[in-house]
């Protein structure tokens, strides 16, 4: 502390005030004096001018100036003199030389190992592009409907709706959920063997906490979905791609690569990126593999309900019989992205140790837009929904495929692909030797057309080079004019690689 006949006297002239801000003047005042004593621009023994200066200095009453002072007696920052003066105290202040600021060294280095490896993974995407994959039109979707039954039920909530709810989801809703798989999936389940969840991604990342083990080995699917990859990072897995072919997932692959996995996160209705369906042979490889060695399986089942051809393939967790699989599904894809409500199906077991894990972490998902989803099951709104976009979503798609076939019939592939709301057109060897999907990709944003491209959904070295088209936002009509702006760019590197 420096002597009383060098000490100098501190003014606020310039800190100023902003009174359309939230945080009380007094607590303005306060973070002002207690920043700069932190900072070292006020060292201790600094005396500081009288309660009326200071108010007249920021134009202000003395009342606030007086309140700043005891906040910052309080947590001591400020000490009285004699004669009633007021003072900066001798404060410990962080030393700074041991541990990094945040913005200094290297970038997210104060994060977890995990969650960096989870930033670093690289994912191109634009949701507003008319091709985003798995986007639904929710320009069609009955607004009107669904409007009328939340205001009804913010009319007259159930009593037992108004405060938390059950992690496991309103009981209505499980059952209602049960019912509507078991019509429009053939998944016969009961309501205790569901739990509504926030999207399946809230699903997925909750199940990947109650199974996994840092260091774990989880099969993935190569190519496959980015996102589930963030939450198998999260939780400290060690991913082992299993490569996939016309039938689905190679298990035999996967089985010799890591024979002793924890855990395979599979999409086998419907492969995403792909679009293949995993035979019964697979199938049946893949569950008596897991039920060998007490492994898990989470089933992906996105967008199935949206089919174009009359067969329905079963569901995998509809052939387990050991309760090690665990069925994951959304309302939000076929509803409204934002909507946020999905669900999953497991043995009772399983879910009433998910509900008491989830009671601790983030209680339940958000309970009106349940209450109002109920009844949009049980009056039939979204069955009568789904058929009306099954046909429209048909339609789309082969405006597509009629489109790519007369602008490139003989650079792409296009894999059979019985559902969902995108396909995926895969570069021929001899296009693919000279062009990227990448560049393609990175090209089409720029004429506001941007397509997703295959090889970023692979964890190694890309096998295959194609463009992932989505539909569902794309009118019938819009598809060739688009899809030439497409071409055009494959064209002009075809030429430019010559």
């Amino acid at each position: 502390m420096t002597t009383g006949a060098s000490r100098q006297r501190m003014s606020m002239a310039g800190a100023g005030l902003d009174r359309n801000l939230d945080l009380p003047l007094y607590q303005q005042v306060a973070t002002h004096l207690r920043n700069q004593i932190l900072d070292g621009r006020l060292r201790a023994g600094t005396r500081l001018l009288g309660s009326r200066q200071l108010a007249a200095e920021l134009g202000c009453s003395r009342a606030i100036v007086l309140t700043a002072f005891d906040l910052l007696y309080s947590e001591g920052y400020l000490q009285s003199v004699p004669r009633g003066g007021v003072e900066v105290a001798a404060v410990a202040r962080p030393s700074g030389s041991m541990v990094p600021a945040m913005d200094a060294g290297a970038a997210d280095e104060w994060l977890s190992q995990r969650w960096r490896a989870v930033l670093k993974t690289q994912y191109d995407f634009d949701l507003s592009s008319p091709f985003s994959p798995g986007a639904p039109d929710v320009s069609l979707f009955p607004f009107d409907v669904w409007s009328r039954l939340l205001r009804q039920v913010w009319a007259n909530p159930p009593k037992a709706a108004s405060s938390n709810m059950s992690p496991l989801g309103w009981q209505p809703l499980r059952e209602a959920t049960a019912e509507y798989l078991g019509a429009v999936r053939g998944l016969l389940c009961r309501a205790e063997e569901v739990a509504v969840t926030t999207a399946s991604s809230g699903a997925l990342d909750l199940c990947c906490r109650m199974l996994l083990d840092p260091g774990d080995e989880v099969w993935v699917e190569e190519p496959g979905f980015i996102e589930a990859r963030w939450s198998l990072k999260a939780a400290g897995a060690k991913l082992v791609p299993v490569p996939v072919d016309d039938k689905g997932l190679c298990v035999a692959e996967g089985i010799r690569r890591a024979p002793k996995a924890k855990l395979a996160v599979v999409t086998p209705s419907h492969q995403f990126p792909l679009g293949v369906t995993m035979g019964l042979e697979r199938r049946q490889e893949l569950l008596e593999w897991m039920n060998g060695h007490g492994g898990w399986i989470i089933e992906d089942d996105y967008n199935s309900e949206f089919r174009h051809r009359d067969s329905m393939t079963a569901s995998l967790k509809s052939l387990d019989r050991s309760g090690r699989v665990i069925y994951l599904g959304t309302f939000s894809k076929v509803m409204l992205p934002s909507l946020r409500i999905g669900y999953l199906v497991a043995s009772p077991r399983f879910v009433e140790a998910f509900g008491r894990g989830r009671a601790r972490i983030d209680v339940h998902t958000a309970g009106t837009a349940q209450l109002a989803l109920v009844e949009f099951l049980r009056q039939g709104h979204l069955l009568r929904y789904l058929r009306r976009m099954r046909a429209t979503y048909a339609e789309r798609r082969e405006a597509v495929l009629a489109a790519l076939r007369q602008l490139l019939p003989d650079e792409l592939e296009i894999p059979p692909d019985p559902a969902g709301l995108h396909l995926t057109a895969l570069f021929k060897p001899s296009l693919a030797e000279r062009v990227s999907d990448r560049d393609v990709s990175q090209r089409s944003r720029a004429v506001n057309n941007f397509v997703q491209p295959l090889s970023q959904c692979y964890l190694g070295v890309p096998d295959r080079q194609g463009l992932l088209i989505g539909y569902g936002q794309l009118k019938a009509e819009e598809a060739l004019p688009r899809l030439s702006s497409v071409a055009a760019i494959i064209q002009d590197a075809q030429h430019l690689a010559h």
